[in-house]
């Protein structure tokens, strides 16, 4: 008995869309296809632009000079013009619409238009149409004599437009005039004129059809042909015939047909619509899929490649389907288990019942059938002998499976795993397993797979596998893939692979449910909750490469089993069996990738490369895409460079970037092998520009040089002033202790006259006091100058040492001695020898009984310095601070400090014995003047 046979066609899926989902309405005159995709529909209440996902409609409100669009023409250059009954038409472009009037505004009637693939050339009756260079469309007369009338403007370089003879019986004869106005008669081309559609189509081609033929004027050599659709379709009348160009390619379509027509004008790939929807016009896209239109219902979209497949099976339930023997299985829900003939196709009933199925086993120890369902267990042996397995308990719970493992069965039902004689399938042992799914022998065990991982039998006693005990999914069926691997499927946790010591997952089915896989060769075929997949095997690595689901023609999501036969796929489904060629893949895919809306702060970007730079400024992008596949699950890649350089994946339509810097962008945007991008500058504003940085920085550092400068000078002219003040200083102290040296040797003077006076010594006296007189006139000189001439300074010592001697009567003498090298006119600073001079004198001579000496030595060590040294023999360097001579030291130490904070001498003084003699050691200074400031 034969259940059915192969049916292609019967598989065909015609997908409606009306104006429940969008259309504005299901009055459709025209569909077609621009450059990019987009599927574009004319109807009597607006113009509607598809991208598979969304119905985008144009108005009057968007522009249109009407609602009611009788048709359509997609040019190459990315312009969708528009007809209509109306003193204006045009095109749109980016999503705005462009309307140009007659210029008249007369109303135009452009039934017969024709295109030359980038210009409309509207046409009606009697009338044709174009458009100047101001936009306006102008009346084309392009011919005035009797006995023609004109049919149609051409837009060709050498030809004008076609012509007619007057009605004949009905006919007449075509010709063409050219631009210099010479009429051409071409050959056989008496035709009916009552035309169903008339037009240019292409810059070289002319067409027209009637109800019974169409025609073709080339344009390039004036050949004209002519078919019926009797000779080409087999049908005397096409109803809404006609021939139109879609994507580059000439069809002819009409009530209920569609096809490509050859260069010989013959009709090859006819589709023919089922007369119940309605057809008047369809056309086939780049993805050879048909859209139809119809006048009541809408459109309906069919994928041609759905032929491909074949429904062995329709609208029942298929378990799985498997090879066991030599018989290829489907278990039908409701029905019961059926053989399929895979030579013609054919279905026969091999055992009937409305029972639960479980599973049918082929145990080749045995050589027979077994086919489990609820409630029976049935036995077919290889001379074809039935027999019921009996069961000993009100449903089965014998074996949901069977498996041959070391001379027994095995089976698992909801508790466990029976192990069953192998003659009667009587149960012999029970292991109990709540949960238990499946089992399969594998490397000497048997691995049974229940709801929290996997165990072994093995020498009667079942465990856990130790090296997969952290392995807990709830496994529901195990494939043995050789004599070294396990394939281990899941519910909702993806299918594994294991060697029982390590267990890994299969690439992309995370998360799937799979169940009844099917192996060989190194092709693996999956049936999941997702479609089929598809892997291939190289060694223990398995790699997907293909997925049939709904979104590339399968029409079942969920697969629930598959058996590979030669070059098919037999795939049980929920809605039936399918057969499906392995080289079967969807025409349809991911059409085109879009920036459809680009913006910055709220302006646009589309149609500009360069947008100034505003504070919180954002990019906003919306993304379009054209997908005509069912149920694609669309999703994307982008980045934004140098912002953000790596990928992002999102399905979502909305990208957004703040606070953008200025910097030149590249936005990138990839999917499905489509890979877009644009590129654009956001400007620095005056004070972002490079110029105003390098000008903020010159001045910064003329600023930081000026401030630093004038802090510097102010610095140097405080110092200035302080060092002025103090040289100023130290010459009023330098006075001051000049000063005070004066009065302390005029006591000494006067002391000594006294004392000549009291001994009535008055010659002496008045000869100290001719001296003194004169020494002290020469120190108020010298009290104004700073600096003295050397020569100067030994005349001064001389005169006073000369005063001190008659003083002390005398006791003493004096040697002054100068260096051979020394220039008498170098100067150096007044009053400094006289002091120590006279503590050599006062201190040192005095408190020696016998005569003294003092002797004075100048030394020049080099150009700016000079050495004295004033040497005594009186008792030496010895005093206190209550001695004058302390006093004295302390007022010569000051002024070498005053000398040096004037800036203009060093002076260093050294003290130390004259002699090696204990009781009259002497003492020697040694003075070093060093000049710094000339």
């Amino acid at each position: 008995m034969i259940l059915s046979t192969l049916c292609y066609g019967e598989a065909q899926t015609y997908i409606n869309f009306s104006e429940k989902d969008g259309l504005p309405s299901n009055h459709v005159y025209r569909i077609t296809q621009d450059v990019d995709g987009y599927i574009w529909i004319a109807t009597d209440e607006g113009l509607v632009k598809y991208n598979g996902t969304t119905f985008k409609v144009f108005t009057t409100k968007n522009g249109l000079p009407t609602n009611d669009i009788w048709n359509i023409f997609p040019g190459n250059n990315g312009k969708l013009w528009y007809i209509a009954k109306s003193s204006s038409l045009g095109y749109i472009e980016n999503d705005q619409v462009h309307n140009f009037y007659h210029d008249k505004k007369n109303i135009m009637d452009p039934i017969y238009t024709g295109f030359d693939g980038d210009s409309m050339i509207p046409s009606g009756t009697r009338n044709s149409y174009y458009l100047d260079k101001d936009n306006q469309w102008k009346s084309a007369v392009y011919y005035k004599s009797t006995g023609l009338f004109p049919i149609a403007y051409l837009n060709n370089c050498t030809y004008k437009g076609i012509l007619a003879t007057d009605y004949d019986q009905g006919q007449k004869q075509i010709k063409i005039i050219d631009r210099n106005r010479v009429v051409h008669s071409l050959k056989d081309s008496l035709s009916y004129f009552r035309n169903e559609f008339r037009g240019q189509l292409t810059d070289s081609l002319f067409f027209t059809n009637s109800k019974t033929s169409y025609a073709c004027i080339n344009l390039n050599n004036l050949e004209y042909h002519q078919k019926t659709f009797q000779e080409t379709l087999g049908i005397p009348v096409l109803n809404f015939g006609r021939v139109h160009l879609a994507n580059n390619r000439l069809q002819l379509t009409g009530q209920d047909i569609v096809s490509f027509l050859n260069k010989d004008l013959i009709p090859e790939q006819i589709t023919r619509i089922p007369e119940h929807l309605n057809s008047h016009f369809s056309f086939i896209d780049k993805e050879n899929t048909v859209w139809i239109a119809t006048f009541s219902h809408g459109i309906y979209k069919y994928v041609k490649n759905e032929d491909r497949l074949g429904k062995l099976i329709e609208n029942k339930k298929i378990n799985d389907i498997k090879t066991e023997g030599n018989r290829t299985i489907a278990m039908v829900d409701g029905k019961g288990f059926y053989t399929i003939n895979t030579d013609n196709q054919s279905i026969t009933p091999l055992l009937k019942t409305d029972d639960y199925l479980y599973d049918v086993s082929f145990i080749k120890e045995t050589n027979s059938f077994y086919f489990l369902s609820k409630n029976y267990i049935t036995s077919l042996n290889k001379h074809n002998q039935k027999g019921k397995i009996k069961i000993p308990f009100k449903r089965n719970e014998i074996a949901r499976s069977l498996t041959y493992h070391q001379g027994k069965l095995y089976g698992h039902f909801t508790t466990g795993i029976n192990q069953l004689n192998i003659e009667n399938l009587q149960i012999e042992q029970f292991y109990i397993l709540p949960g238990a799914r499946c089992e399969t022998s594998f490397k000497n065990q048997l691995i049974a797979g229940y709801s929290n991982g996997l165990m072994n039998i093995q020498n009667g006693q079942l465990s856990v596998i130790p090296n997969l005990k952290e392995f807990d999914k709830p496994v529901v069926d195990l494939k043995k893939i050789d004599d070294n691997w396990l394939l281990v499927c899941t519910a909702g946790f993806g299918v594994y692979v294991t060697d029982l010591k390590e267990m890994y997952l299969l690439e992309n089915s995370e998360f799937l449910n799979a169940n009844n896989p099917f192996y060989e060769n190194g092709n693996l075929y999956l049936p999941t909750n997702k479609g089929l997949f598809h892997y291939k095997r190289e060694k223990k690595k398995f790699t997907l490469v293909q997925v049939w689901d709904q979104s590339n023609g399968v029409p079942a999501q969920k697969i629930n089993g598959v058996e590979r036969i030669n070059d098919s796929l037999y795939v049980a489904t929920n809605e039936g069996l399918l057969l499906l060629p392995l080289d079967y893949g969807s025409s349809q895919s991911l059409m085109n990738l879009n920036i459809q809306h680009i913006s910055y702060a709220g302006n646009e970007l589309s149609t500009q490369k360069e947008i100034e730079f505003k504070h919180n400024g954002d990019l906003q992008v919306v993304i379009d895409h054209i997908d005509f596949r069912e149920q694609s699950n669309f999703s994307y890649d982008y980045r934004l460079i140098p912002t953000k350089n790596n990928w992002t994946t999102t399905s979502s339509a909305n990208i957004r970037f703040s606070d953008l810097a200025p910097d030149e962008y590249n936005l990138e945007i990839r999917s499905e092998g489509i890979h877009k991008s644009y590129s654009f500058t956001v400007v620095p504003r005056w004070y972002q520009t490079w110029w105003f940085y390098v000008f903020c920085g010159l001045g910064m550092i003329g600023l930081v040089v000026t401030i630093t400068r004038f802090f510097s000078k102010k610095s140097q002219e405080k110092k200035n002033q302080e060092l002025k003040q103090s040289q100023q200083l130290s010459d009023l102290q330098l006075k001051a202790l000049r000063s005070q040296m004066n009065p302390h040797f005029v006591f000494n003077s006067l002391n000594a006259i006294q004392y000549y006076i009291n001994e009535n010594d008055f010659e002496t006296s008045d000869t100290y006091l001719v001296k003194f007189s004169r020494l002290i006139r020469e120190f108020f000189e010298l009290s104004k100058e700073q600096l003295i001439p050397v020569e100067r300074e030994i005349l001064l010592l001389k005169n006073y040492l000369d005063l001190e001697k008659l003083r002390f009567k005398s006791k003493f003498e004096y040697e002054i001695i100068t260096d051979e090298y020394l220039d008498t006119s170098d100067h150096l600073p007044s009053m400094l020898l006289q002091p120590l001079v006279e503590n050599a004198v006062n201190h040192g001579i005095f408190n020696r009984m016998t005569n003294g000496l003092i002797q004075i030595e100048f030394k020049k060590k080099s150009q700016l310095n000079l050495v004295v040294i004033i040497k005594d023999n009186g008792r030496g360097y010895q005093f206190t601070k209550e001695d004058d001579r302390y006093k004295s030291s302390s007022v010569l130490q000051d002024r070498l400090k005053y000398f040096k904070n004037a800036g203009k001498w060093e002076i260093h003084i050294k003290r130390s014995n004259a002699y090696a003699d204990p009781e009259f050691p002497g003492h020697q200074v040694t003075l070093s003047l060093k000049k710094i400031n000339s």
